[in-house]
């Protein structure tokens, strides 16, 4: 811009006037002045992205770690809290860092306090290497203390001890396995029992040479003798199998397999066990008699059957089957009228319905008549000849 008004000033004179040297873009003074730019560009990119995201934390305030009480994990949440509380306050505070670049210096001038600290640090270690033996010891003796502590329950254990002991415990179940004798008792029927297979594996496999053999043998009554031995062996083999029923149980009315009986007993109307019954009293009045027929219900009742031998009770459920019977009639027969009177009503508005129909389609033909009779734009309907 300098070099412009210079030249405009002096009329197109640029020969007269003396320029200034330009800087080169290698000089010190240039340089500076690009990275302080550079430097600047990169504040505001920074300043831009929020401190949270960009400024590392490490805190180590988390006390979800297991192996705490419900009291300590209380307290670490209240503590939790509080410093929620406080880094609100702080926010507002003029005096603290609020940008992003204060907070990233902050930081990095605490990295360099704790580097400095840790080379102090190192320093000493050599002077406390004979101290640390004897700590050492110490810690030992802490360690088995603690130890005896968990085991009596004094600390809360975390799950890595927890994990350990049930580790140790599987162990010494497995160990410890197929010592009892129920689990001798099975392994010893498992092998009887594979024993078993194996012979009767065998057999078929002999059976079958045998029948192979029967076959290309010419002589009939070589296979008659085996096919009789093979047979006793069945016979055999059946007898061991089969499992003796005991007869003495009764099962009363249970069906153990399911299904029933083909021959079935007819049940009795009501009316013909009422004359049972009524025989039956008069046979009770021999005293020999009467007590083998009540006997004979009492077996009955308690095998679950149901036993009709009281003809009052009889003569009250006949009655009141007959009261039902005719309520049921009553009942028919209303909704046998019910039915009948819908079926009128349908009818009637069925013909009401076919009536109209018939009544409307004759008008609309009556209005199509008309309508052709009638020439449109002259003289409107026609009542008579046109030249009239």
């Amino acid at each position: 811009m300098g070099k412009k008004s210079s030249v405009a000033a002096g009329g197109g004179g640029a020969d007269q006037t003396t320029s200034t040297p330009t800087p080169t873009p290698t000089s010190p003074e240039n340089l500076k002045t690009l990275i302080h730019e550079h430097s600047l560009f990169f504040d505001q990119l920074v300043e831009l992205i929020p401190a949270r995201f960009f400024v590392p934390n490490y805190s180590d305030d988390k006390p979800w770690f297991p192996g705490l009480s419900k009291s300590e994990k209380n307290k670490f949440k209240a503590q939790t809290r509080e410093n929620i509380i406080k880094s609100r306050r702080d926010r507002l505070d003029p005096s603290r860092p609020s940008s992003t670049l204060d907070m990233l210096k902050k930081s990095l001038a605490e990295e360099i306090e704790s580097s400095g600290k840790e080379d102090d640090d190192d320093d000493n270690d050599d002077d406390d290497e004979e101290e640390e033996e004897e700590e050492n010891e110490v810690e030992e003796e802490a360690e088995k203390a603690q130890n005896k502590a968990t085991l009596t329950g004094d600390r809360p254990v975390t799950y890595e001890e927890l994990r350990e002991r049930l580790h140790r415990r599987i162990a010494e179940l497995s160990a410890g396995r197929n010592t009892r004798p129920e689990s001798r008792l099975k392994q010893e029927r498992k092998k009887e029992m594979k024993n078993k297979k194996k012979l009767k594996g065998e057999t078929k496999k002999n059976q079958e040479k045998n029948k192979d053999k029967d076959k290309d043998a010419a002589s009939g009554s070589n296979s008659g003798k085996r096919k009789r031995e093979d047979g006793s062996d069945d016979l055999k083999n059946k007898k061991k199998n089969k499992v003796v029923e005991p007869t003495d149980i009764t099962f009363g009315q249970v069906r153990i397999d399911g299904k029933e009986n083909k021959k079935r007993k007819k049940k009795l109307s009501k009316e013909k066990e009422l004359e049972r019954a009524k025989r039956l009293e008069e046979v009770k009045k021999d005293p020999e008699k009467g007590q083998k027929i009540s006997w004979k219900a009492a077996v009955s009742k308690a095998a679950g059957e149901k036993v009709h031998d009281d003809p009052k009770l009889l003569k009250q459920s006949i009655k009141r089957e007959k009261k039902k019977q005719q309520k049921n009639a009553e009942k028919w027969k209303e909704r046998e009228r019910t039915v009948a009177k819908a079926k009128a009503e349908k009818q009637s508005k069925r013909s009401e319905n076919i009536k109209e129909r018939i009544h409307q389609k004759r008008m609309r033909k009556i209005e199509k008549r008309e309508k052709k009779l009638m020439r449109p734009g002259f003289e409107g309907r026609k009542q008579g000849y046109i030249n009239d």
